[in-house]
């Protein structure tokens, strides 16, 4: 075995034809110098009834194995991948743990690596090399140091205080670290999460001057242990970017999605190096994963890069392979495409059918993602909807506050109709709301608004945890939660809007048409309640109300075929599209005795019901306060009248309710 002629199938015909003669010593080295002389041909040993036989020898004998033997074969047997030899890494775990004051740094080093490697479950093995090694990290080389981490990292074993100690002895000789153990060693910190800001400072260091001799891998690790760690270090981003950017034909498929994903999570902003990806992935998306192809999606659309063609492909690719999507690919991949504004209505709908019957299986964020990405993306899916409703309500108590916020948001986004579902987020959300961020706290308010759900304790808590962070609040916040109280006709406090309001006016010029129209109405609702009061609005009302006007939709067929009936039935004169001086549009009014008809389309109610929607409400509720009139008109009454006979008919029955009662 110690010829250097010899081969894995030479050495593994003497072990057929004399196997019963080796020592354990020979057994551990036979089956090391198979492993070593096939990495990269592993399946024919995975396949070899001999290596099967190899590894039943060294279980039966493994009592025998010195330290370094024990060591050398856990490696070789995870080393050949995909190679099932759980008796065999059990009799290991056995005979070391009583032995490991006997080991040596390499070897217990290495014996981490093979357990996680081969994904053994061995708790009490790792928290014994624990124990062992933490005493004596002097030892260790850079090597060594960096593979214990990385095998406590991807084994999930936590042991904070080994990490501790190898981040305080790592620290001082980074400067002897080769590019691979200083990536291993950010990345096993990052992916336990461990807090080593000194320990990540000091390899950005080391790292920044040497990304020469990083090879792909290292280079995209590097950028996700960094990202996934929260460590802000521009200038090593950008030295990534630079050694990158040249490099990417030699980036496999998980390289160039980890490299993206890290640059969109930590927010850098390198359009050069996305749009480089970009060009480099589309030709090799049939090589990507679900999970390669998922984050792809969700990297360029978090990083807000315009790139339709890689959407499209990427769409093309998922489409067909979605049964082997988990559900955060599923859930990420909706996103990314509701995020990136691009309409693919297909792929919502095979993602629709994929995830229905699974549904069990996605956690809360991931059932928050799917329903806040179909309700942005303005995808009608009612029988995901209801089952996103189902699998929720008894799952709220794991919402964390942003999945319980987004929920409910997406349903009232999507004018789904489920009391049941915003009743229970409430009574889950009312004791948490401390919780909650400014954005969290807004949307739940707006949400709560927009599906006209009934929920004055909750407005209560919110209007009392908000009033002292109305400063964290960003400006569209801050209108989302006036006009979310003007809608629900909250009266309990003027001074809470009076505050909302200052806080608003501080930013206007950050507020879109959109924005200025909800503190247009908050303004009204404002005076309407408590005239004797001023409030800050008051001194920008005419650039709220123009905002308003502006957003008023164009004329629809629907209204002018009601005009043209209510001439037909002889109430005229009629202005049609009339304005009030507050700035309240009017499909067809009668200003001088404050008489209006309203044209309630589609738009008006939530989907599939004849349930009108929180903001059709507020503006009747408005009119009404302003002292008008006014009959609606249902979309859906007036489409199931056939003639004009009928379609008079039933105007001169909506009209009775604003016309006077005869003398």
């Amino acid at each position: 075995m110690t010829d250097r002629g010899a081969t894995p199938e030479t050495i593994l015909s003497l072990f057929a034809a004399r196997g019963d003669n080796f020592s354990a010593r020979n057994l551990a080295t036979a089956a090391h110098r198979v492993a070593k002389m096939s990495r990269g041909r592993n399946r024919h040993v995975q396949r070899d009834r001999r290596a099967t036989a190899l590894a039943d020898a060294c279980r039966l004998r493994i009592r025998e194995f010195n330290p370094q033997g024990l060591a050398n074969t856990a490696w070789a047997f995870a080393t050949a991948a995909r190679f099932e030899a759980p008796e065999l890494f059990a009799a290991i775990a056995g005979a070391a743990s009583s032995r490991l004051g006997e080991f040596n740094p390499q070897d217990l080093a290495n014996t981490a690596w093979a357990f996680a490697t081969a994904r053994i479950d061995a708790p009490e093995l790792f928290a014994a090399i624990a124990g062992s090694a933490s005493s004596r990290l002097g030892e260790f080389n850079p090597q060594n140091l960096s593979n214990t981490a990385w095998a406590f990292a991807t084994a999930r074993i936590k042991a904070p205080q080994l990490f501790a100690a190898i981040a305080g002895t790592a620290s001082s000789r980074l400067g002897a670290f080769r590019p691979q153990e200083l990536c291993n060693t950010a990345w096993a910190f990052a992916t336990a999460r461990i807090e080593a800001p000194e320990l990540f400072d000091t390899i950005a260091g080391a790292a920044s001057s040497r990304l020469g001799e990083f090879n792909p891998q290292n280079l995209a690790n590097t950028a996700w242990a960094f990202a996934t760690a929260g460590i802000e270090v521009p200038e090593l981003f950008a030295a990534i970017s630079g050694a990158a950017s040249s490099r990417l034909g030699e980036f496999n498929p998980q390289d160039l999605t980890n490299t993206a994903w890290a640059f969109a999570t930590a927010r850098i902003e390198a359009p050069k190096l996305f749009t480089a990806i970009a060009g480099t992935a589309l030709s090799r998306l049939g090589e990507y994963n679900p999970q390669d192809l998922a984050n792809t999606a969700w990297a360029f659309a978090t990083a807000r890069i315009e790139a339709p063609e890689l959407f499209d492909t990427i769409a093309g690719a998922a489409s067909s392979r979605l049964g082997e999507f988990n559900p955060q690919n599923l859930a990420n991949t909706a996103w990314a495409f509701a995020t990136a504004g691009i309409e693919v209505p297909e792929l919502f709908a095979a993602i629709s059918g994929a995830a229905l019957s699974r549904l069990g299986e996605f956690n809360p964020l991931d059932l928050a993602n799917t329903a806040w990405a179909f309700a942005t993306a303005g995808i009608e899916a009612p029988e995901l909807f209801t089952a996103i409703a189902g699998t929720a309500l008894s799952r709220l108590g794991e919402f964390n506050p942003q999945n319980l916020a987004n929920t409910a948001w997406a349903f009232a986004t999507a004018g789904i109709e489920v009391p049941e579902l915003f009743a229970a987020i409430a009574g889950t959300a009312s004791s948490r709301l401390g919780e909650f961020n400014p954005q969290d706290l807004a949307n739940a308010a707006w949400a709560f608004a927009t599906a006209r759900i009934e929920a004055p304790q909750l407005f209560d808590s919110i209007a009392l945890v908000a009033r002292s962070r109305l400063g964290e609040f960003n400006p569209q916040a801050l209108a989302n939660t006036a006009w979310a109280f003007t809608c629900v006709d909250w009266k309990k406090d003027p001074e809470f809007f009076t505050e909302l309001a200052c806080f608003a006016i501080r930013d206007l010029d950050a507020l879109d048409d959109r924005g200025l129209s909800q503190l247009h109405l908050a303004s009204l609702h404002f005076g309407l309640e408590w005239p004797d009061r001023s409030s800050p609005l008051f001194k920008h009302h005419q650039i709220l109300q123009m905002a308003y006007q502006r957003r008023n939709p164009r004329p629809s067929q629907l209204q002018r075929d009601v005009a043209t009936a209510l001439d037909r039935i002889g109430w005229t004169p009629h202005v049609f599209e009339h304005v009030t001086e507050e700035g309240l549009s009017l499909d067809m009014a009668q200003p001088e005795t404050k008489r209006a008809v309203e044209v309630d389309g589609p738009h008006h109610y939530l989907k599939r019901t004849r349930v009108e929607n929180g903001s059709t409400r507020l503006k009747s509720r408005l009119l009404r306060r302003l002292g008008w009139d006014v009959a609606h008109v249902s979309f859906f009454e007036w489409e199931a009248l056939d003639t004009e006979r009928e379609q008079d008919s039933y105007l001169r029955g909506r009209m009775r309710i604003i016309l006077p009662a005869p003398a």
